[in-house]
């Protein structure tokens, strides 16, 4: 049984909070109950901290990063112009101000320093391993941001951009650190947690997350690989052990792909080419409903049956499936064999939705010879709805599995018309920390859809 404490609304513990709006609702990418000044209680803090990096795995950044794999396409609104590609400054402005850098990331280097200063190294490594989640996200959808300057409040408001290759280093660095505060004597504890968990678990969860982050650099560093399957050794080792933030069953807290579900209706369904390739997956039912014999939709408000979409569905902060896919991909990168990792990657994905175990073995029987292209088309089905940033870290990575960009993808800000490789930076940078700004596009060649970042070149 996961170990869980199920999100309880913050609202409830503060007087006030700030709400971030947009014409797209993508407010549900922002805690509404954020909490704010000095004097809140770390134990208040490190709550709003979880929930608002989960709500940045799975609102608006992960809505574009599912369209931009085509697990997810428009129907209606706004969600058609992002699946032809036309995701500008605008649109990243609110996830990147307030759900990260006024938001989740602001939060954790509050904590991370009133930790030091109160002696609490427990609540410090968690704050560590959320920072690191959190930056990680930034540098894989922008490449080079804004860290060491980026928490200086008054003191700094033209943070620099930092070099994407040393902020791989700071992510390590943060969850090695994460480990050795989690090994000391602390006698409180972990405070606030809405994750229930014992600091061992914790421990095991900062190395799962070393390996995602050290695999993720296999196309520009040819250890990455050997390295992970290092890191794996002291990580999690079963669905029983993967920490899982549970969001709340109400139209305020809950998930935040069912609440785009509720608040935006119909503007957002599964993508022609997910649904082709789920057709005969056991997993079909479990990840879509047809309202016909051409529409696919990954919500419905009266269907319990829909795993990823529910207001209390879960987010994982990495999964146990994710970490068998890392070793079967290290393992075959390394030039051993990754099919035993493989198998287990997708046991342990179908269990942990409910599928039997004869229907798992039928379907595991039915596999190809192991490949990276299988392990990573396996992957991509598997990751569904828990972690879409990942599945586009993994295509731009390895270029699997072998999408066709949209016809329409062509436009001023992916002039190539391919699937895209990047964000743009907001517009809210541009104007507000030109130098900065324009020395990052500057150093990385540009900043348009189409353009590589660091981590992720074209092979």
């Amino acid at each position: 049984m996961n170990k869980i404490l199920k999100f309880r609304i913050i609202a409830l513990l503060f007087s006030g909070f700030i709400l971030f709006t947009s014409c797209d609702y993508e407010d549900v990418n922002v805690d509404p109950s954020r909490p704010g000044g000095d004097s809140v209680p770390l134990v208040a803090v490190v709550p709003t901290m979880q929930t608002q990096t989960h709500r940045n795995i799975g609102a608006v950044l992960g809505r574009y990063a599912g369209i931009i794999t085509q697990q997810w396409q428009g129907f209606d609104a706004q969600q058609l112009q992002y699946t032809s590609y036309v995701i500008g400054e605008n649109d990243v402005t609110n996830p990147w101000e307030g759900g990260l850098y006024t938001g989740s990331m602001r939060d954790a280097a509050d904590i991370i320093d009133r930790a030091t200063l109160t002696d609490a190294p427990n609540t410090r490594g968690v704050a560590k391993i959320y920072m690191a989640i959190n930056l990680g996200m930034a540098t894989n959808i922008w490449g080079d941001v804004p860290y060491s300057e980026a928490f200086l409040g008054s003191e700094n408001l033209s943070p620099k951009y930092d070099d994407q290759e040393e902020l791989y280093g700071v992510i390590l660095d943060l969850l090695d650190e994460a480990v050795a505060d989690l090994n000391s004597t602390d006698p409180l504890g972990v405070q606030g947690s809405l994750i229930s968990a014992s600091n061992e678990l914790w421990i095991q969860t900062a190395y799962a997350l070393k390996a995602r982050f050290t695999l993720q650099q296999t196309s520009v560093d040819a250890g990455a690989a050997a390295r992970a399957l290092t890191e794996l050794g002291n990580a999690i080792s079963s669905n029983a052990n993967q920490l899982d933030f549970v969001f709340e069953n109400t139209q305020i807290g809950g998930h935040p792909l069912a609440l785009f579900g509720f608040q935006r209706p119909n503007t957002l369904v599964i993508g022609d080419y997910f649904a082709d390739l789920m057709l005969d997956d056991p997993r079909f039912d479990l990840y879509m409903e047809t309202s016909d014999n051409t529409v696919y939709r990954y919500f419905s408000g009266s269907n319990s049956d829909l795993f990823w979409s529910q207001l209390n569905s879960a987010s994982p902060i990495i999964s146990y499936s994710e970490v068998k896919f890392i070793e079967a991909e290290a393992l075959e990168r390394t030039n051993a064999d990754g099919t035993t990792a493989l198998e287990e990657a997708i046991t342990a994905n179908m269990q942990y939705l409910g599928i039997s175990d004869a229907i798992i073995e039928e379907y595991i029987d039915d596999l190809g010879e192991t490949s990276i292209e299988l392990i990573i088309l396996e992957k991509y089905k598997a990751m569904y709805g828990q972690s879409p940033l990942e599945v586009w870290n993994d295509y731009r990575r390895t270029g699997f599995p072998e999408l066709t960009a949209d016809p329409n993808g062509e436009n001023g800000n992916n002039p190539s018309g391919i699937i895209p490789r990047r964000l743009l930076y907001p517009i809210s940078e541009r104007q507000a920390n030109p130098n900065a700004y324009e020395a990052a596009i500057n150093a990385q060649g540009g900043h348009l859809l189409d353009d590589d970042i660091w981590v992720f070149p074209r092979n």
